[in-house]
């Protein structure tokens, strides 16, 4: 059973449309959906208000979660690294390589809405999954 790490466009979008609410409600019911501290950290930064922060957060801790390790943030810096050799380092979100790390080191497939982590999969060979068609939301 393939396990997937929800990038924070995910959990954003699937509050706004039904595609990838569907598809996130599947993964989630059949418990194959986590989360990380970096994706937590982004989505609250979305809540309007202390209760809204309350509510995102019990939402969250009812999930699955992956640490954010030492490791994955050197993962994270050597991808930077590799991107750089292309000058195309200044050009990503550095949450996104710190959330394709926490993935890779722990066998999880991005799931996304960001053409960021198919930049990164080029590096990396990791497994990242479109929430839905590219460019159709």
């Amino acid at each position: 059973m393939s396990v997937y790490l929800a990038d924070t466009s995910v959990l954003v979008l699937q509050g706004r449309h039904s595609a990838v609410r569907d598809r996130f409600g599947e993964l989630l019911a059949r418990g194959q959906i986590a989360v990380c501290q970096m994706t937590a950290l982004e989505f609250l930064n979305n809540a309007p208000d202390p209760k809204g922060y309350e509510v995102l957060w019990a939402a969250l801790r009812r999930m699955s979660w992956f640490d954010v390790t030492t490791g994955a943030f050197d993962r994270a810096l050597d991808v930077h690294r590799q991107l750089a050799v292309q000058s195309q380092h200044r050009n990503f979100r550095l949450p996104d390589l710190i959330i394709a790390a926490t993935a890779e080191l722990n066998g999880a497939t991005v799931l996304h809405y960001d053409a960021d982590f198919d930049r990164i999969a080029k590096i990396t060979g990791q497994s990242v999954e479109w929430v839905a068609k590219r460019g159709s939301l």
